[in-house]
This record gives C-alpha cells, structure tokens and sequence, in this order.
C-alpha cells in the first residue's frame, strides 16, 4: 500500500467500498506480477534462442538475430502505413454516410476511480476494434470533462491519445459541446439506453447514434436523453436472445460490433446479437457444470468478503 493508495482509501465513504478499493489494487498487483513473471521468461526464452541462433551462425549456418543474418520484414505491417490504413477507413466512412457515434462523457468525471479506469479501458477496445473493421463507424467524444480530468483519465486508461505518431491516423475527436450542438439539431439522432420504452429494430437509419459512457446503474443513458430532448430507445434483445443469466447488459466494443454488424447486414439483429453476447448469458445456470462451479467460488468470496467486513467492524467499533 502507498501513501497515494491510502489517501484514495480515505476517499471511499463506506467500508464496503474501501474493502473493494483493496480488492482492486489485490487483483491489479496480481495481474502486474503475472506479466512481470510472464515478461522475464519471455526474456529468456529469446536469450536462449539468439545463443543458439549465434552458435549456428559461428558454424556457418544460418543464424538469425543481431549481427547475424536478418529477416525481410513484410512491409505491409509497417506501423506508418497501418495506421494511414486504418484512418484512410475511417475517412471513407464519413464520407459515405457510416452512422456516427456519439460517445457521451458528462457522467466520467463523477464516477469512482475504479469504474472510470474500466470505462477508459472499454474505450481503448472500442477504438481498436473500430480501426480494425473492414468498414468502421465514425466515432466522437461529446460533453467532455475538463482537460485535466480528461488529460489523467487518457493517460492511465485509454491509451492511443498518448502514443506515438497520432498524425497518422483519425482518432476520435473530443468536444464539451453537446451531441446536438456538435452534430446540429436537423440531424437524425437517437440515444441508446436500457431503460428506454421504445424498441430499436430494422435497418439503422438514424445520422447519429449516442452511447452514454457509464455503467448505467443509475439510468444515466435515459436521464441524458432526455436533458438532450432526443429519443431513447433500448435494442431489440428480448426479441431474439434467449438471456439465461446475468444482467442484460453489454460491453461497449461489443456494443459497437453489434451496430456495425446490423448497420452492415441492413437490419439483421438476431445474427449481430448473437455474435457479441457472452455465451455465459445465452445458457441456465443449473445446466451448465462450470457455471455451478463458478456461482459456488463467487458465493464463497462473498462470505469471505463478509467475514472481512464484521472483523473489521469488531476491531474498529470494540
């Protein structure tokens, strides 16, 4: 624990809230020393192959490594030329019409830390994931926070907006403007939110398409719609997803696949659904011997959360 891990401790309100700030910094430590460990014997792996690479090349073989023979590297995977691909996509797509997205922000300052790292992790995907399809939407950033906040959250969590070379490509710009300020009141915009009483099905038609970067507990895509004055509606899961288990809700690169995939497809909402929806949510529970097995752990990390919590307040309250 630091001295910046405590103060965030004193931050948390509740103690259920700091015991899950611990178990976020336990799982983070983890992961960190599992790639460290995985770091170290990848490191040695190649040190052992450029020994042998060497000991070919001394012989008169065909080594390759460092001051050895070298590979032709194939030129298509030239990063200056993938990233003037990936934008020259995205290019295309605002000029033919491609849906844009609206990816709103005004909640991602008053989230907890740890919820507003995720988001920008989903964030990060969303863009990957958005470069690498044959036809990307055109995707924005609207009712930014402020460039401080804004500057933090990019750094640690999303990634490509502190990176080299971001002239070669069109990343998603930011705006605090709002999405009709951004986008105009004449266009055809929609906001998508769970909560929403209208069913969206068919043929993606609309100009824009806004997508409220939170975790919608508290049915901020539907509050924010309403602010805008624009319609809400939900997708169309219950019309053709059987959801066995879990919450109804999805992950926004899986999101975007979805609209991509129905913008594509000209309306087909089955396929692009089942594509993008966790097999875990498409089968019961009582039927599936992993899922027991998982219920169980989860229900025992529960108790063990619940020991921690009674010790704590023993110790403390005594």
């Amino acid at each position: 624990m630091t001295d910046n891990d405590w103060s965030r401790t004193l931050q948390h309100a509740s103690l259920n809230e700091r015991i899950g700030f611990w178990e976020y910094l336990a799982i983070t430590d983890r992961r960190k020393g599992r790639k460290d460990r995985n770091k170290r014997t990848g490191a040695e792996k190649y040190k052992e192959f450029l020994e042998q690479q060497m000991s070919s090349f001394q012989a008169g073989g065909m080594g390759y490594g460092p001051e050895m023979h070298q590979l032709i590297s194939n030129p298509l995977r030239n990063q200056k030329r993938v990233n003037n691909l990936e934008g020259a996509r995205v290019f295309a797509s605002m000029k033919l019409g491609v849906p844009r997205i609206a990816l709103d922000l005004q909640f991602i300052n008053e989230t907890r830390h740890r919820e507003a790292a995720e988001l920008g992790n989903q964030m990060q995907y969303v863009i990957s994931e958005n470069f690498a399809a044959r036809k990307p939407l055109v995707l924005d950033f609207v009712n930014s926070p402020s460039q401080e906040f804004l500057d933090k959250w990019l750094e640690k969590s999303v990634g490509y907006y502190t990176g080299d070379y971001l002239n070669q490509t069109i990343l998603p710009d930011f705006s605090t403007k709002s999405i009709k300020e951004v986008h105009g009141k004449e266009a055809n915009t929609i906001y998508l939110s769970s909560h929403a009483r209208d069913v969206l099905d068919g043929p993606l038609t609309a100009d824009v398409i806004g997508v409220c970067v939170s975790m919608g507990r508290n049915r901020e895509a539907l509050s924010a719609a309403r602010r805008a004055g624009i319609r809400a509606y939900r997708l169309p899961i219950h019309r053709y997803v059987k959801w066995k288990s879990g919450p109804q809700f999805l992950p926004f690169p899986n999101l975007m696949n979805v609209i991509r995939e129905v913008y594509a497809s000209g309306g087909d909402w089955s396929t692009a659904l089942h594509n993008n929806i966790s097999r875990r949510h498409l089968i019961d529970p009582n039927e599936d011997e992993y899922k027991k097995q998982m219920t169980l752990r989860r229900k025992a990390r529960e108790e063990e959360r619940r020991e921690l919590t009674e010790a704590i307040l023993s110790a403390t309250q005594g």
